[in-house]
């Protein structure tokens, strides 16, 4: 886990910014994409087969695989396209692996994703390698508290089927995967220095950072450290912005950043911006 403290808001885009070297391009067409993603598969698993099952879709075993992110990445940054499919095949490689393994509850942990993203997770794992039905709830905005097991080399959907078989219910699995999240993060005070008016602090590379805000209570000292101020996004899943400036222009040019780095990342989750308040999280409506 990587925490950074930066300058302005302006120089952040470049460092947010993906710089890749040059690759063999990948086709953007969705059919010769799918093909050339499943030889890519078919590639680092020879001894398990890879089939096409539709366009931006691939069927490994029992498991079902989505290229819809990945290729709408691809279609907004072909430059970086090559790069980021390598990393998300070998991904699926490492998760196959996980998946074999029986963790225990000390694994649980809580994301946040989209709405969307929890519509889609159903639909794909229905039948699939994850038993069961997704357990998901509410939290803000649009977003979804979402359980999965953190293995050894990758993070995996949590089912009710394996929830069961951890003897626990869904409010029971919810609760160890925040205590779980309390131990495992870094806590806030060390991860999180206050920052100026101006200036942005960012919490960056891990899969669980968005989840902090999860731990509403975690947030006070440095609300306090900052005069009340605290305003937070999540525009990727592996990324948590902070600021100490509420004013107008300080708003608008954090909800820029946002969108800019949504634009970017092959990974986005939110654009809303919360303001932390004593009582819960506050949205701050779009002017």
């Amino acid at each position: 886990m990587r925490h950074r403290l930066l300058a302005p808001l302006a120089p952040l885009a470049l460092f947010l910014a993906t710089t890749t070297a040059a690759a063999q391009p990948v086709p953007l067409d969705e059919e010769p994409f799918t093909r050339h993603a499943a030889g890519q598969l078919q590639r680092t698993l020879p001894s398990r087969p890879v089939t096409v099952l539709g366009p931006l879709t691939l069927g490994l075993g029992d498991a079902q695989i989505n290229l819809d992110r990945i290729h709408a990445f691809c279609q907004r940054n072909a430059e970086g396209c090559a790069e980021r499919l390598e990393a998300f095949l070998h991904d699926i490689t490492i998760a196959m692996g996980d998946a074999e393994a029986k963790p225990g509850a000390d694994a649980l942990r809580i994301v946040l994703r989209s709405a969307a993203y929890v519509v889609s997770a159903r639909a794909s794992i229905a039948g699939g390698r994850v038993p069961g039905r997704l357990d998901a709830r509410p939290f803000f905005g649009g977003l979804m508290a979402v359980p999965v097991l953190d293995g050894e080399r990758s993070v995996q959907l949590l089912g009710s089927g394996q929830r069961e078989e951890l003897g626990l219910d869904d409010d029971q699995a919810y609760a160890r995967g925040l205590q779980n999240l309390r131990t495992r993060l870094v806590p806030l005070a060390v991860a999180a220095p206050p920052v100026a008016p101006g200036r942005l602090g960012v919490l960056a590379d891990d899969v669980y950072q968005p989840s902090r805000l999860l731990l509403h209570d975690s947030w006070a000292g440095l609300a306090e450290a900052q005069d009340g101020v605290l305003v937070v996004a999540v525009p990727a899943t592996d990324l948590l912005l902070y600021s100490a400036d509420d004013s107008p222009a300080g708003l608008a040019a954090l909800r820029a950043l946002v969108a800019d780095t949504m634009a970017r990342a092959p990974n986005p989750l939110a654009p809303l911006l919360l303001r932390w308040r004593p009582e819960g999280w506050e949205l701050v409506p779009a002017r």
